[in-house]
């Protein structure tokens, strides 16, 4: 019974996989000490604040100093950067000096805008006016000059009446 018969099926040849080294995992970064920014003037102008300076100066100035001194700052990198801070805030308050002017002299400019306009108005109102009287020949009396029907005057219970002019 030939056709029950297994064929044998190709073989068919795998090259094995090659086995790869473990990955290790990347050794953790090591701390490094953050930067350590320069003592400058913003630093002792919040000492300052800190300490009572209107007691005894002296005697504060020389605790700064050796504060200072202790952590190896030098005061004179605290005045050069003092220096370079009063030069900037000199800029900035020079600048905004003359963005101020620059403001006034756009306000007065809008101020001579306006009178230039109320006087334009004025003259305007006034010509409109004159051509109104113009278009109707006679002009409208005072309304507390005109007297249309004046009141009659009763006297007595039956009284009397008379037209007053």
């Amino acid at each position: 019974m030939a056709i029950f018969n297994k064929k044998s099926e190709p073989k068919i040849e795998v090259e094995p996989i090659p086995a790869r080294a473990p990955i290790m995992a990347a050794p953790p970064p090591t701390p490094a000490a953050p930067p350590r920014k320069a003592y400058g003037i913003a630093d002792a102008i919040l000492l300052m604040r800190s300490l009572p300076v209107d007691q005894n100066v002296d005697l504060i100035v020389q605790v700064i100093r050796a504060t200072l001194a202790s952590m190896n700052v030098k005061v004179g990198d605290i005045i050069e950067d003092a220096i370079r801070k009063e030069k900037a805030t000199e800029a900035g308050i020079s600048a905004l000096h003359g963005k101020v002017a620059e403001l006034e002299r756009e306000l007065e400019a809008r101020r001579q805008d306006i009178l230039g306009l109320e006087i334009d108005l004025k003259e305007t109102t006034a010509v409109k006016e004159r051509l109104q009287l113009s278009e109707d020949p006679t002009p409208p009396l005072p309304a507390d000059t005109l007297v249309e029907n004046p009141a009659p005057v009763v006297n007595g219970q039956f009284g009397t009446y008379q037209h007053q002019p």
